[in-house]
């Protein structure tokens, strides 16, 4: 699958953590998540988490006085990094980490959207393999969100930069609910994510992509968020004609979503 054909997929994930060791063992007992080391040339060594459609993400050690919290950070496949950092200012976005190179990987850089989300873009090294890594396995981050006081200002973002076709608004819990595809050819017909303008029930928070596990029942697996010294943001939800969701708190402080669909979705 060609790289052209993939365009604005979410193709990795990066652990912002204080603590990688806590981390790691927590993620590998609640997921099954296979750990492995990988080497990159002129760079300390990496460890990559593996879930049933393959590597897709790592862990990177935060400084204690980093001024946020642990976090996941997504990156979004582009076809040129350089070009999509000058496009993003263009847009009304900013680039956080200029463009570098991982040897033998890509090369990548952080930028932040006109609500400030932050979020990589990425090429690869070589023009070839399945970049998507969005998937309903065990352990596999199924679905992205992101919740924001005004998500008209991010649909031309997105749109321009990396592509995405959002579908109209719907109502959700009074706010609206925007879904996206990639538009690559071989990935355009898989809704990938969304977008939610803020209920007004909802407190105001700093904007975050954040990403859904899939796993088989959200009760089993928040019990097992609990026992591994995790916890629960927010409880069980009902997404109708959907499934349920949950907000779960790791050991280190990185928020996530458990999700499960309804067994006549699978």
């Amino acid at each position: 699958m060609s790289l052209t054909d993939q365009i604005g997929t979410f193709c990795w994930w990066s652990l912002m953590t204080k603590d990688v060791e806590k981390a790691n063992a927590f993620y590998q007992k609640l997921f099954d998540w296979k750990l492995s080391e990988i080497e990159i040339p002129g760079h300390d060594d990496s460890i990559i988490y593996t879930a049933s459609k393959g590597g897709f993400a790592n862990p990177v050690e935060l400084e204690e006085e980093f001024p946020g919290p642990s976090h996941w950070i997504a990156y979004i496949t582009v076809e040129n990094v350089d070009e999509a950092c000058q496009q993003a200012e263009s847009l009304g976005g900013k680039v956080c980490v200029p463009a570098f190179d991982i040897p033998t990987i890509g090369r990548t850089a952080v930028l932040t959207d006109p609500a400030g989300t932050a979020f990589h873009v990425f090429t690869p090294a070589t023009d070839e393999g399945n970049l998507n890594m969005i998937g309903n396995g065990p352990g596999e981050i199924c679905w992205m969100e992101l919740i924001v006081d005004d998500p008209d200002p991010l649909l031309p973002f997105y749109a321009e930069l990396v592509g995405w076709k959002f579908t109209d608004p719907m109502p959700m819990n009074g706010g609206e609910y925007i879904s996206f595809k990639a538009s690559g050819e071989q990935v355009a017909d898989e809704m990938i994510g969304g977008i939610l303008k803020r209920p007004p029930n909802v407190p105001h928070m700093p904007p975050v992509w954040m990403s859904y596990f899939s796993v088989s029942s959200v009760d089993v697996w928040s019990e097992k968020v609990a026992s591994l010294g995790g916890k629960t943001v927010m409880p069980k939800t009902e997404i109708p004609e959907t499934g349920f969701f949950a907000c779960m708190e790791d050991p280190t402080g990185a928020h996530f979503y458990l999700f499960e669909w309804f067994k006549t979705n699978e």
